[in-house]
């Protein structure tokens, strides 16, 4: 387990603290390292990215059953994001981000979906061990999430975004280096039928197919890349392309799941329900995703980031530390509601109020902002974006899991694999959502950022509302199935 744990420790690692940097060296002075390009426009671009990320895990997921095996794919990943890393470092300018950012979330993706993969086929079915590996896999990627912005932020204030890239990386090889080493240690203690189910794909495709997946993967990024250098697909389109993509996929998964006619009634009435759930999750990961964003953009410009001010002026931490407040709440916050819910225990609120009640709170979380909105740059109290990611924590714990265990509790039997990919299209479609969102956030008109917050938290919250009037309607259709 250690190995397993490791390496996506380690990948959080670098992956967030490559993201932490991301959108300040798109929009930074040419002169001072970065891309130049305007802000709304970098905001865009991590919204395309990080719904391409989450895509890339579904797609990382299919390889590893029908192509490679879980191993080979968390492997292959581990070195495409190690390549990743290094062409954002190596390569200047827009071809080294276009390669990069394409490379890292097809590494990411893979990676993580077989990490999750391995996890649970190394244990055998009952194990007690089982529950602790997972709460252990999830600590390790919060203290990732922790660490690598703070790293990465630090070095490309110091030294540049070359060299905070490349930190990435070499937090990366750090992570392949400790995942061999462990690897050979522990693999002789699992069971032949583990080893198998991590080795070998569960359902290969063939040679043919794997051709013909080549091509059509190829033939995407090809049109993909010739369009927007044409200037016929701009860049700040991008993220409008990945939401119709997303909400394509969406469509059409839930309905092959609700026209099928081998799945029963009651299976089907839980599907439904599922929908306005989703829509409310997607509704959170568009806020929560603001973080390498919009709010990314208010830290840098509007927040005053000084430590210890005195005779000496103090000393301004880097704007991308503030992305590690999230996973410092998460780790802080995590154990005492969990406490919480097992001290409620029947009294406890069901899953569809969990999320209701989490998004609503994550929509509260941008009206803090709205006060300090077009305040003089840097004059924003640091307790204001602090505030803002406690309340976006809060709602991450109360969606995020609770949407995960809704995944598998309200699956059909034929669908469960399937199933589970919601979950990572409701961060997929979300994402893309924040990127359109932030194309209307402009720091530099005071007026339109008070507006931009302020309707974003509103939109959330109206959200949270109507699926709030639909309770009764969605605990209706999960009757029969597990309701907690």
């Amino acid at each position: 387990m250690p190995a397993i744990i490791g390496i996506e420790s380690w990948e959080r690692f670098s992956f967030y603290g490559m993201q932490a940097i991301m959108a300040y060296y798109l929009y930074g002075a040419v002169t001072d390292g970065g891309i130049g390009l305007p802000t709304t426009t970098a905001t865009a671009l991590m919204g395309a990215y990080g719904s391409l990320v989450y895509l890339c895990t579904i797609a990382g997921g299919w390889i590893g059953d029908r192509i490679l095996g879980a191993e080979k794919t968390l492997l292959a990943g581990a070195r495409v994001l190690v390549a990743g890393h290094l062409t954002l470092s190596l390569v200047p300018g827009a071809a080294g981000v276009a390669i990069g950012m394409v490379l890292v979330a097809a590494g990411s993706g893979a990676l993580k979906t077989s990490a999750i993969t391995m996890l649970g086929r190394v244990r055998a079915s009952g194990d007690p061990r089982r529950d602790n590996d997972f709460q252990y896999f999830y600590f390790g990627i919060n203290v990732g999430g922790l660490l690598g912005p703070l790293l990465t932020g630090a070095l490309s204030v110091a030294y540049g975004f070359d060299v905070g890239f490349a930190a990435a990386a070499i937090l990366m090889i750090a992570g392949l280096i400790h995942y061999h080493w462990h690897r050979r240690r522990l693999s002789g203690s699992w069971r032949n039928d583990a080893r198998v189910a991590v080795e070998k794909p569960t359902s290969p495709i063939g040679r043919r197919g794997l051709t013909l997946v080549l091509l059509g993967m190829a033939g995407t990024v090809a049109a993909m890349v010739g369009l927007t250098i044409s200037g016929v697909l701009p860049l700040h389109r991008l993220p409008t392309v990945m939401l119709a993509a997303t909400m394509a996929a969406t469509v059409a998964l839930f309905a092959q799941m609700i026209l099928d006619p081998e799945i029963e009634r009651a299976e089907r009435s839980r599907v439904l329900a599922l929908i306005p759930l989703f829509i409310a999750a997607v509704a959170f990961w568009s806020i929560h995703n603001q973080a390498f964003g919009a709010l990314a953009v208010y830290s840098d410009v509007r927040v005053d980031r000084t430590i210890g001010a005195g005779a000496g002026g103090g000393w301004e931490a880097p704007a991308a530390w503030a992305q590690s407040l999230n996973p410092v709440f998460t780790l802080l916050l995590i154990l005492p509601l969990a406490a919480l819910r097992l001290r409620m225990g029947r009294r406890a609120p069901d899953i569809p109020l969990q999320m209701i009640a989490g998004t609503a709170v994550t929509g509260c979380a941008m009206l803090i902002v709205v006060p300090f909105a077009g305040f003089v740059d840097k004059t924003v109290p640091l307790s204001v974006i602090v505030a803002v990611y406690l309340a976006i924590t809060l709602g991450e714990l109360q969606v995020s899991p609770v949407g995960m265990a809704a995944s598998t509790v309200l699956a059909p039997a034929k669908y469960r694999t399937r199933f589970s990919a919601l979950y990572f299209l409701t961060m997929a479609v979300g994402t893309a959502l924040s990127g359109v969102l932030s194309t209307n956030y402009d720091p530099a008109d005071a007026s339109a950022e008070r507006v931009y917050f302020l309707s974003v938290g509103i939109g959330v919250i109206a959200v949270a509302g109507v699926m709030a009037a639909l309770l009764p309607w969605i605990r209706r259709r999960i009757d029969g199935g597990e309701r907690r």
